[in-house]
């Protein structure tokens, strides 16, 4: 008997002597919502990166869900965590954030619009910002915002509360991608003429969003796209587009879009992502100094209703005597 128990603990010793041979644990990914106190605290500060997903809820018209976006940040997410981990970097990846600011609708002042459902500003960047504190008080240091939304004002929030995080907790805090749109190859280069002339290279709800989700998630696409009219963006801009009575909520020309399209789009944007995420996490990706003030007449207009929005809050809270 007392020689069993030698050779279990013999055992025992040899197996914690390899283990630490081996050097530290593999990098993986861990899904922020399933830890427990024991395994945050047995992460590496040092080699962890927390990756938010962001995203909005924003209308895309009749074909498309209104989760657009999401969706495909929700993807691109996983990838870049894919990468890190590949490359020694822990994940810890939070769940998506379903809330942004400024649908396309707005480039219209066109309020309410099914589909959208937008929070302002001030609340955008200060969700943002909270959770910056949140993550740095926890110790982590270098943070990626996984975007799928391109409006000004939305991502300008971004930025700001990146620029926050890294001043105030000296880490890293970044919102991929940093430039759009990719440089070099352009999947839609082989379209036609005509295909390339009505959708005029829509950024909403046309050819390449409609190609991305038939790759993503076809079933979540309303197969009446493939006799789509065409709202073409010309010389006034999408402004002009969205003014129109008829303007169903997207722009270009959405039945010319293909599931093989989407692949080649999504992969190329994948790459960015991925590319700009280690150059964060290596050092090499330069610091982005966010824009203060908004560009446009249209995010000019869209703050002021924000502020008609709090003082409508702040009245009602003051009425009722709740702080």
């Amino acid at each position: 008997m007392a020689v069993q128990r030698w050779i279990r603990i013999h055992a025992l010793v040899l197996a914690l002597l390899v283990c630490a041979a081996s050097g530290p644990a593999a990098a993986r990914s861990y899904l922020a919502a399933e830890l427990n106190t024991r395994e945050y605290a047995a992460l590496d500060r040092a080699k962890t990166v927390v990756i938010l997903p962001a995203a909005i809820l924003e209308e895309h018209g009749p074909y498309l869900p209104a989760y657009t976006d999401g969706y495909a940040a929700q993807r691109l997410a996983h990838d870049v965590a894919d990468a890190a981990v590949g490359h020694g970097w822990n994940v810890l990846m939070f769940p998506p954030i379903p809330l942004g600011s400024g649908g396309a609708n707005e480039l219209a002042a066109k309020y309410p619009f099914p589909g959208t459902f937008t929070v302002r500003l001030d609340t955008l960047r200060s969700i943002y910002m909270d959770l910056a504190d949140e993550i740095g008080e926890a110790g982590f240091r270098y943070v990626l915002i996984v975007n799928g939304h391109g409006a000004p004002n939305h991502n300008r929030a971004l930025d700001q509360a990146c620029a926050y995080f890294d001043d105030t907790w000296g880490g890293r805090m970044a919102k991929l991608p940093r430039g759009w749109p990719p440089p070099g190859e352009d999947p839609t280069a082989a379209l036609g003429e005509q295909a390339r002339r009505e959708d005029n290279a829509s950024g909403h709800g046309g050819i390449i969003e409609t190609s991305v989700m038939l790759f993503l998630a076809p079933d979540l696409v309303d197969p009446a796209y493939k006799t789509a009219p065409a709202f073409t963006v010309g010389s006034g801009g999408m402004p002009a587009v969205a003014k129109r009575g008829d303007w169903p909520g997207y722009f270009g020309a959405p039945r010319y879009s293909s599931a093989e399209l989407g692949a080649r789009l999504y992969q190329r944007d994948a790459r960015q992502y991925i590319q700009d995420a280690l150059a964060v996490l290596d050092g090499t990706a330069p610091r982005v100094t966010p824009a203060a003030a908004p560009a446009r007449d249209i995010d000019d207009a869209a703050i002021a209703r924000d502020r008609a929005a709090e003082k409508r809050q702040q009245d009602w809270l003051r009425k009722k005597g709740f702080r």
